[in-house]
């Protein structure tokens, strides 16, 4: 390996102005990162695309120490994985336009390369973030990685699912791996760098912006064999997400939604295009002939806890669906009396068919 190629290519990397289109550029015209990184003003005045900015790529050139970024890392625990190396994700590697520089805390696993992606709108409803929870729960009960961009609503929700089956969860920062945004997710970043994986192309103290959200967009794809998009209005990262899977060749998968909705607008307008509409996890699943055999055992489990079902358990599982309902409703709509109702959903929660929501409102579990 060459050392110098990868010190250039994190200098390079650092540089603001050199976004992925004009790195492009430069790759175009020249063999090796540490030529691109010593070339003159006059030089870079020449190429169409970069003389614009060429004064800014001089000056932040001199400004910046590529030997503190390595050393900040290693105090902190972040590892720096570039192209040119050879635990660099292949299925990252894939995609037509992948990022040259990686900042990872945490661990890439084998169980990475089947990673499904969970994106969505960050002013998820109630009904959203429960779909985003149970669905990584169950994608990570499968021993998948879920991958998601740990801003706030279904992104959020999504981690947190994984997190608590005891598995493994990717999330793709928009800014740097010290600077994590948004501040309320501190503590689920930690969470996820001790037994998942935090991820960002920026430098270390780079701020977000409205730019480095798209961006990073690409690589949640790039990593995930498979996206999922649940709520999720027209003009939203999630849809950009979207794009970038079909762009990549991943599969795109949607929950539908209340139509009356605006966060349904995204998935239901995917439904229509061709994306698979997605109730369950099988839903996922059946789509990778390679991963079917993993969906038996949760099925079998699921069907048997069904089967076992009382008359009265059965009743009343069937009034559920997965739009939270109160329980006077619940009341209303069967013969039996609230103390009887209320045995029967103890029962089906430790069964697993049915969750609680806030409220004393009831839904089924996927």
């Amino acid at each position: 390996m060459d050392r110098s190629a990868r010190y250039y290519l994190v200098g390079l990397n650092m540089i603001p102005a050199l976004t992925p289109r004009r790195k492009r550029i430069l790759r175009a015209h020249f063999s090796s990162p540490a030529e691109i990184w010593h070339l003159s003003l006059q030089r870079l005045n020449a190429i169409a695309g970069i003389a614009e900015i060429a004064p800014q790529i001089i000056a932040a050139r001199r400004a910046i120490s590529i030997d503190k970024e390595f050393e900040q890392a290693a105090q902190m625990g972040i590892k720096i994985i570039t192209i040119l190396d050879p635990n660099y994700p292949q299925l990252l590697r894939e995609i037509n336009d992948p990022p040259p520089v990686l900042y990872v805390k945490g661990q890439f696993t084998k169980e990475d390369a089947i990673a499904i992606g969970i994106v969505g709108t960050r002013r998820a409803s109630q009904y959203g973030r429960m779909i985003a929870t149970q669905l990584a729960k169950e994608i990570a009960q499968l021993r998948l990685t879920v991958v998601s961009g740990m801003a706030m609503g279904i992104d959020a929700a999504a981690h947190h699912g994984a997190l608590q089956a005891g598995g493994r969860t990717i999330a793709v920062l928009g800014a740097g791996l010290l600077t994590i945004y948004p501040a309320i997710n501190q503590r689920l970043a930690e969470k996820i760098s001790h037994s998942g994986l935090l991820v960002s192309e920026f430098p270390l103290h780079s701020r977000p912006s409205k730019w480095t959200f798209p961006q990073r967009n690409r690589i949640i794809s790039g990593l995930a064999r498979g996206i999922v998009v649940i709520e999720a209005p027209l003009r939203s990262g999630a849809l950009i997400t979207a794009r970038f899977a079909l762009e990549h060749g991943r599969e795109v998968f949607a929950v539908p939604g209340n139509i009356t909705n605006t966060g349904s607008t995204g998935p239901n307008r995917l439904i229509k295009d061709g994306a698979k509409l997605v109730e369950t996890v099988a839903d996922i699943i059946d789509e990778f002939p390679d991963l079917k055999h993993l969906l038996a055992p949760a099925t079998a489990d699921k069907n048997l806890a069904k089967v076992l079902l009382s008359p009265q358990e059965s009743t009343i599982y069937k009034l559920l669906g997965l739009e939270p309902l109160h329980i006077d409703d619940i009341i209303n709509r069967s013969v039996l009396s609230l103390a009887e109702i209320s045995h029967v959903l103890l029962t089906l929660q430790m069964k697993g068919l049915v969750k609680e929501i806030d409220g004393k409102r009831y839904t089924r579990s996927l």
